[in-house]
């Protein structure tokens, strides 16, 4: 089993805890990205932290449309388009997810695939009524025909809210469910871990996302930054607690750099990481070099051999 989790906007940083997060705030996960070493006591320290490019041969700050469309189809998206491109694809990126959506290439060779965040009614009223925005992730589902996971699968504990902790859920959740939901109670990041590594057994390969990182950069607000770290640090832990680095494989990356400096509200132009765990670790961290790669080597575990044609997308927008 793979186990392929997005984080929205984390880079490699330095160790200065007046701009960069990670070092300030105590961690063992995210440490690399302070400069800071982890611990050889600690559950993490046998995971390779590849330092991967965002950029992609393109100049300019690497953005979500294009990160998110190389690290769901292994198509250098910038540079077929000749441009980094923010927010939601445009025409061109919608083709080639549609083409080369990873989920679908592998549902079509009879690999079993699943993504594990659970979506709200307000979610699909939204892209019900703006179509055009739609983000990276729903279209690589919407290419692949699966179906969505929703917030009764929530309830049944097949798949995780975006937030982790339905800190979030709490919020929304009162346009929609009674107020005494079960569903409106916090829930401990740590157990949410475990609960995602059991939904992915499930599946040959399963997708996870998270992106309020790259809203608590963008708001520069070291308070949330503080709550997001701690959340995504017992989540992890909850992952391994069960985790077979014999049989299973767990890769971890982010489509461009920006909760790693706060003295910005934008993106930056740092590596990323590819964090590799598990069966496959050495030989996928010797061939991952940047965003783009990382779908390949996946391919490469089941054996399949997919061309992926970027020239067929040159001179598009």
């Amino acid at each position: 089993m793979i186990l392929y989790i997005f984080i929205d906007g984390i880079g490699f940083g330095k160790n200065t805890p007046d701009t960069n997060p990670f070092a300030k705030f105590p961690t063992e996960f995210f440490s690399p990205l302070a400069e800071i070493t982890i611990p050889n006591s600690s559950k993490f320290h046998e995971m390779i932290y590849v330092k991967t490019d965002a950029s992609m041969g393109v100049e300019g700050l690497p953005q979500s449309a294009t990160g998110q469309t190389a690290i769901w189809t292994g198509i250098n998206a910038p540079s077929a388009i000749q441009r980094h491109v923010s927010g939601y694809p445009t025409f061109t990126l919608k083709k080639i997810i549609s083409k080369y959506s990873i989920l679908k290439i592998l549902t079509e060779h009879k690999i079993k695939c699943g993504f594990l965040n659970c979506y709200s009614p307000l979610y699909f009223e939204q892209i019900k009524k703006n179509p055009r925005q739609v983000s990276a992730s729903t279209l690589i589902q919407m290419a692949a025909g699966i179906p969505f996971k929703t917030i009764e699968d929530l309830r049944n504990g097949k798949g995780l809210y975006m937030d982790i902790t339905h800190e979030f859920l709490r919020v929304i959740g009162k346009n929609y469910l009674d107020p005494t939901d079960d569903l409106l109670i916090p829930r401990d990041p740590f157990q949410m871990g475990e609960r995602l590594y059991e939904n992915s057994k499930d599946y040959d390969l399963a997708v996870f996302e998270y992106f309020l990182t790259d809203k608590v950069g963008h708001d520069r607000n070291w308070e949330n930054a503080e709550r997001v770290i701690s959340t995504l640090e017992l989540f992890f832990q909850g992952i391994l607690t069960h985790f077979n680095p014999d049989k299973d494989q767990l890769i971890v990356t982010s489509d461009h750099g920006n909760l790693e400096d706060l003295s910005t509200n934008k993106h930056t132009s740092n590596l990323v990481p590819t964090i590799l765990f598990g069966k496959y670790s050495d030989s996928m961290s010797k061939k991952i070099k940047s965003l783009y790669d990382i779908v390949p080597e996946i391919y490469s575990v089941f054996d399949l051999n997919i061309f992926l044609n970027q020239k067929e997308f040159l001179n598009h927008s």
